[in-house]
């Protein structure tokens, strides 16, 4: 976990930032990362309200603010709900960080429409819903960032995850799109693409004997990603050092696809 104390950075200072799906895992330590260079906070969370209680804890331990505002973002309500928070409790909206992802896995044949429809519909047209709830606020200021968070899965996909897979490739075409549509107003839109990363739903994937050590070995440097390494990442996208850097997808993944 990055603390208050582990730096002198605060990139973000006076900010607003929008982090969806933040009560656990990844989007938790963005979150924190971000309220820790300067930055409040709107964290959104689909249904673990002490999970997301005890996430915002550790963001106002920071000595920053945050707004938790609960549902799924393939509500149509929630995000609308989202820019609401972030302009009546902070004025602003300088970062959108798409993080909200379920995964549905088996084969395609064998799963029920219901299950592939969830996915696309959470990790696709929520991000979708949310990109458009912020692009009126930011062009106002005339600045801002999107980061959508794809997976090594929608690079060269994964065998038993067609509908996770197909969403975060997707994800990678409205990065490329919207970037190409927003830059002329001052938004930059880019990507994060994580490998295995040690959270609770890549531990799904590793309840099979020996299949753990085996994603460990896929990746050159011999270890699975830290939540971490993740964060700084995103923080990186949306600060002024990656300035020039818009429509891009960048692979996390300890040189897993090489």
């Amino acid at each position: 976990m990055v603390s208050h104390s582990e730096t002198t950075r605060q990139r973000f200072q006076g900010q607003a930032v929008i982090v969806t799906g933040a009560s656990r895992g990844i989007g938790k330590a963005i979150a924190i990362a971000f309220a820790s260079e300067g930055a409040d906070v709107v964290l959104n969370y689909g249904s673990n309200a002490e999970a997301a209680r005890q996430a915002a804890a550790e963001v106002e331990a920071t000595g920053r603010r945050c707004v938790l505002v609960p549902g799924s973002v393939a509500s149509p309500d929630v995000p609308e709900r989202l820019r609401e928070a972030a302009l009546s409790s902070f004025g602003r909206i300088d970062v959108l960080v798409n993080n909200a992802g379920i995964s549905r896995d088996g084969h395609l044949m064998m799963m029920p429409v219901p299950s592939w429809r969830e996915t696309v519909d959470v990790n696709l047209h929520g991000a979708i819903a949310c990109c458009q709830a912020v692009i009126g606020p930011m062009v106002e200021q005339g600045r801002g960032s999107i980061i959508n968070m794809s997976s090594t899965a929608g690079v060269r996909g994964r065998a038993g995850q067609v509908p996770y897979a197909a969403t975060k490739g997707a994800l990678i075409g409205l990065t490329k799109t919207l970037a190409g549509e927003l830059g002329p107003q001052g938004i930059r839109v880019n990507c994060v693409a994580p490998g295995f990363v040690d959270t609770e739903m890549v531990s799904g994937l590793m309840n099979r004997p020996g299949v753990r050590e085996g994603f460990i070995q896929a990746t050159p440097i011999r270890r699975l990603g830290a939540v971490e390494d993740i964060a700084q990442a995103t923080l990186f996208l949306a600060s002024s050092e990656s300035a020039y850097v818009v429509g891009e997808v960048l692979l996390v993944n300890g040189g897993l696809t090489m």
